[in-house]
């Protein structure tokens, strides 16, 4: 079963959604090009890792548990999402 994220693309959780789903057995998904995100869910029950970055170096800009939501205190640029 595939592990999937939405982020949130507009404030508040409203508007529409950018999907990511990972190969079973999880591992990194590199963005084609940067995504502004205010937001996140997490519908796996794997944590996530959010990165500014495509070869996620660094720190992760935001960890969202499985199972979880996350607002951001502001917009975030993800070039990578690590399930872990």
């Amino acid at each position: 079963m595939a592990d999937d994220l939405e982020l949130w693309t507009t404030p508040n959780q409203l508007g529409e959604t950018f999907s990511v789903t990972t190969p079973s057995g999880g591992g990194t998904v590199t963005l084609n090009e940067p995504l502004t995100a205010y937001g996140a869910t997490n519908n796996s029950n794997r944590d996530i890792d959010l990165y500014a970055t495509n070869d996620q170096s660094g720190e992760p800009v935001q960890s969202i548990g499985g199972g979880q939501s996350a607002p951001f205190l502001q917009q975030q640029s993800i070039q990578s999402v690590k399930f872990v």
